[in-house]
């Protein structure tokens, strides 16, 4: 059984972005390839999961299965909740920033977001088309397996690494991780052979702001013709938000983020040329308690903007009864 985040097109349902200015959409003609490959293969598409606004940032009205006082994460909060929950064993889920990873790590499940490009976003509502990402929520390693390949195109092919060289490290940032998520990230780490302790190269605060403007431009491109109607008054103030930003900013600014970007980029690979493989942490902690927020995103950011594939795997729960999650 599989769910489909709200962006994402399946025939014969309305594609409504999670948004009220979307509530008369009409049926979508046609499955998203992703979503018609997924059917080929068997599954048994059961329905929408909840999305944020346009996978934007204004929280759903959708809950944590674990504890339902807390966020299940966004944008794809309901792809994370529904598999969580044992409502469906597949989800489809997105990320442009940290919404599929997210999600994952706060409701306990496994997440798995594909390096950028690697499945078509044909079908997919845009947030920013430089950076949207289609991925899979699921309840085991065996399912996303199974998921991606059958979603993934012909061409793709796997590598084994006999002895992968792995290194064990985070963000080197002002935000420290709970000592629950540090003890996960040391017995992750431990089933590996000594792999080697390594702060990960990147200025996480000017990587978030660089993507938020091309983000935000991207998002205004795409959408910013609500702003002149009548839907302007149905959308939800951080998407509204964003939406008026991204119009206001320059090209100028963008083509300097984006520069940006991809120096960081082609840098932060540059310093991982010796690993294969890096054991970290999506969060630096479990699910927060609902604040109007879908929780902490910054250390997925630059992940995402530096295009390769992430894993994210449950690793029990914490003290309070928190999922935990390694990556």
């Amino acid at each position: 059984c599989v769910g489909v985040k709200d962006i994402v097109d399946v025939a014969g349902v309305p594609t409504r972005n999670g948004s009220d200015a979307c509530q008369g959409a009409t049926p979508a003609a046609q499955d998203a390839p992703v979503v018609a490959a997924l059917r080929r293969a068997g599954a048994r598409i059961v329905g929408k999961t909840t999305t944020t606004e346009f996978a934007f940032t204004d929280p759903t009205a959708c809950r944590n299965p674990h504890d339902l006082n807390r966020t299940p994460g966004g944008s794809s909060s309901g792809s994370g909740a529904a598999v969580a929950a044992g409502l469906v064993d597949i989800a489809i889920g997105t990320q442009t920033a940290g919404s599929l990873c997210r999600p994952a790590a706060y409701c306990g499940v496994v997440g798995f977001k594909p390096s950028f490009g690697a499945l078509p976003t044909t079908g997919v509502t845009p947030l920013a088309a430089s950076f949207d990402t289609v991925g899979i929520i699921a309840a085991s390693m065996a399912l996303v397996k199974s998921a991606f390949a059958a979603m993934r195109p012909a061409e793709l092919t796997r590598q084994k690494l006999k002895s992968p060289r792995v290194i064990c490290g985070l963000w080197d940032t002002d935000v420290l991780p709970s000592e629950d998520s540090v003890a996960a990230l040391h017995a992750a780490s431990g089933a590996f052979a000594d792999p080697a302790k390594r702060s990960l190269t990147a200025d996480v605060d000017k990587v978030v702001a660089a993507h938020r403007i091309v983000m935000n431009a991207e998002a205004a491109a795409a959408h910013g013709a609500m702003l002149s109607d009548e839907r302007a008054g149905l959308l939800k103030p951080k998407f509204l938000a964003g939406l008026r930003a991204g119009r206001a900013i320059l090209p100028a600014q963008v083509a300097e983020a984006t520069a940006f970007l991809a120096a960081a980029r082609q840098a932060f690979w540059a310093s991982l040329v010796d690993v294969d493989l890096v054991v970290t942490l999506p969060v630096p902690d479990g699910p927060p308690l609902i604040d109007g927020t879908t929780g902490y995103q910054d250390w997925l950011t630059p992940w995402t903007v530096f295009g390769g594939p992430l894993l994210c795997i449950p690793w029990g729960v914490d003290r309070l009864g928190r999922p935990r999650s390694v990556m």
